[in-house]
């Protein structure tokens, strides 16, 4: 017969926060039975909750902004207002107020290509009264040259009056020099139609460039936001206080409403009902017939065993060393796994708590019915024959 107590088994589980809260419920008592996934204690939530409902309207701006830029340059190509695509969670409202906030940008986008269509369609009408000037003068201004030319001979010999070759005189100037402006202004109209054209395609690839921009900051933003959102949610979850496993409360440490409790900080442990275990004293001459996996009987001290029964187990370790006893000398130790973790007492269930003292039978081997009368005689035998 082995003596010894109830202890928990190394799968007694801590219940420890993972974050420093406010405690502002407690839920369970010492030695109230839970199930897993019970909420055992919830700490204040405020914080994450704020933290969470930012992180949510970070997410649903960066997808708004998302599907603005891409409606933007769809639009771009297709010509017309911009089309939202709308994607789950995002509310309405929202999303009419950025299909507005889209349509504001692409009519200002719209409204600078129109200004440079209407100045490219003004410098190429210019351009082209002026070709037909140059065109014009082209022909007239060499008749004037030689219409002065030919009054400046008669002026010579005194056949016309000297001021009316210096008419045609002018008249041929005149022309000579309209030309002369008139294809310098043609070049610059040139010019400003080229340039007209590449600000028209500066407008197009600008606007282009912002929103492939936009997309991509937003795309950034949105993975971003999700994993914030992520790590917000776990934060809220981390304080509700939940228990792992089907057992008992032990050791419940915290009892104020409104306390302090940190991180890591040991509130409570769950036992799980099938989590006891009893360690009890093997004597030295016992020891060598001891081994793992064998039977046991566990009477229970607190409840006698030939009124309530005993529970069965079996040895799970046996100890290597020795440990000094101070009454019973050198004893080993063994643990042994309870099949139950209670007894019936009453017409109900007790759970068994650490510390309760037991007797232990340790089934090593069977024994024929004759063994149990020979084995003294034999032993007494051979200890005659020992003697001098």
């Amino acid at each position: 017969m082995a003596k010894g107590k109830v202890i928990p088994d190394a799968r007694v589980k801590e219940i420890q926060p993972a974050i420093t809260g406010v405690v502002r419920h407690i839920y369970v008592d010492d030695g109230q039975r839970v199930n897993a996934g019970n909420v055992l204690m919830v700490l204040d939530s405020t914080q994450a909750e704020a933290d969470l409902t930012k992180t949510e309207a970070s997410r649903a701006e960066s997808m708004l902004a998302i599907i603005r830029a891409k409606a933007l340059l769809d639009a771009q190509i297709s010509g017309h207002v911009p089309e939202m695509k709308v994607s789950d969670g995002l509310s309405q409202a929202d999303v009419n107020a950025t299909s507005r906030f889209a349509d504001g940008i692409f009519m200002e986008y719209k409204d600078k290509l129109n200004r440079a269509d209407a100045e490219l369609t003004q410098h190429r009408d210019e351009l082209a009264t002026t070709l037909q000037d140059i065109e014009r003068l082209k022909s007239t201004a060499p008749l004037a040259r030689e219409q002065a030319n030919s009054y400046k001979l008669l002026a010579k010999d005194h056949y016309v009056a000297r001021n009316d070759y210096l008419d045609k005189e002018q008249t041929a100037l005149g022309q000579e020099h309209d030309l002369t402006a008139k294809r310098s202004h043609a070049n610059e109209l040139k010019a400003a139609i080229d340039a007209q054209i590449a600000e028209k395609a500066s407008v197009g690839s600008q606007f282009r460039r912002e929103q492939l921009d936009a997309l991509e900051q937003a795309e950034q933003k949105l993975k971003q936001s999700v994993e914030d959102e992520v790590k917000a949610k776990t934060r809220k979850q981390l304080l509700n206080l939940v228990s792992p496993v089907s057992g008992t409360v032990q050791q419940l440490s915290v009892h104020t409403i409104g306390g302090v409790v940190t991180s890591a900080q040991k509130v409570m442990e769950i036992v799980p009902d099938d989590a006891m275990e009893v360690e009890v004293n093997i004597a030295n001459k016992d020891i060598g017939f001891i081994k793992e996996g064998q039977n046991a009987t566990v009477k229970i001290d607190a409840f006698p065993y030939t009124y309530y029964g005993y529970i069965k187990g079996n040895v799970i370790s046996v100890s290597n060393d020795a440990v000094q006893d101070r009454n019973h000398g050198l004893n080993f130790t063994a643990r042994v796994h309870l099949d139950k973790s209670g007894i019936e007492a009453g017409g109900r269930w007790i759970k068994l708590t650490p510390g309760m003292t037991v007797s232990a039978e340790i089934k090593t081997g069977k024994r024929n019915v004759w063994q149990y009368f020979f084995d003294p005689l034999i032993r007494m035998s051979n200890e005659s024959l020992h003697e001098r």
